[in-house]
């Protein structure tokens, strides 16, 4: 559903202003606040914006506020508090930001400081996913998304195609019967989109075309079996998984694809997801 679920808006010191209003100019040439529709409250080195988001992380920072990190869409992934989102009023009730909400948020930032956390003044949830929570294998595999995102883009760094991904598996996943289609098509999507989705009709050592028997995060794709001893970081590929891997449909969903890809995930993130044995046990 696209119906809004929720609205809420922080006590930020903007509440929920914004203005796309040029800054207007005193005589010397210098921004004048007197003249702008925020007046005097307004700092000309924050600027604020509105953007979709999903939520990728959340915590609790005190008894009335939550720092949370957003994959925007047209601003990347974005650190944020929200001050005293959770304290109610005699107009509302008290609310929170949750772990993959789906919304549009209006975010306050100083330019010159994108490495501290930014404002959220308002948030408005967009998308209602609660199939989501209806079924465990659901939960974990969107966790998985957020987590991996989280640790392979760069804050302020903009992917809209990567953000229409993450909310088109969200919602695939839903509604899904298994977690590992949707997954395995969103782990694609993501390498593709920072740049580092292997190479697999080849051997990336030597170019070769048949024998492809492992698999190098470090050097980026498939190794043949001529060049694999000489690689000190590799990973065994089975026949049907490469067969799967050089292919686009993952239906039905083939575990050899998803481990493969977290394997290399893994590597990028320097370490193991917390998650992915949630989807495909260890055997």
């Amino acid at each position: 559903s696209n119906d809004t679920t929720s609205e809420v808006r922080s006590s930020g010191p903007f509440g929920a202003a914004e203005s796309s209003s040029p800054p207007p100019r005193n005589e010397a040439g210098h921004p004048d606040p007197v003249g702008h529709p925020l007046g005097f409250a307004y700092d000309w080195l924050m600027s604020v914006f509105s953007d979709q988001a999903v939520v990728l992380l959340r915590y609790d920072y005190s008894e009335t506020s939550q720092v949370v990190a957003l994959l925007t869409r047209e601003h990347g992934v974005v650190r944020a508090i929200a001050k005293g989102i959770k304290r109610g009023t005699k107009t509302r009730f008290a609310t929170s930001i949750d772990l993959l909400d789906v919304g549009r948020v209006v975010l306050s930032s100083r330019q010159e400081k994108r490495d501290k956390l930014a404002g959220i003044t308002e948030w408005k949830q967009t998308q209602c996913l609660n199939g989501l929570r209806e079924k465990l294998f659901r939960i974990h595999a969107a966790q998985y998304a957020a987590e991996i995102t989280s640790h392979l883009t760069e804050d302020w760094d903009p992917h809209p195609a990567l953000f229409d991904h993450l909310v088109s598996a969200l919602i695939e996943l839903a509604d899904a019967d298994e977690p590992l289609a949707a997954t395995v098509r969103y782990q694609r999507g993501l390498l593709d989109e920072i740049g580092s989705l292997p190479r697999f009709d080849a051997c990336v050592a030597c170019g070769r075309r048949e024998h492809l028997t492992h698999f190098s995060s470090r050097e980026g794709g498939m190794i043949c079996g001529d060049c694999e001893p000489s690689q000190l970081e590799r990973h065994g590929v089975s026949a049907d998984t490469l067969l799967r891997m050089q292919g686009t449909a993952f239906d039905p969903p083939h575990p050899g694809a998803f481990s493969l890809l977290n394997y290399h995930i893994s590597h990028l993130m320097g370490r193991e997801s917390r998650l992915a044995s949630k989807l495909v046990p260890r055997g």
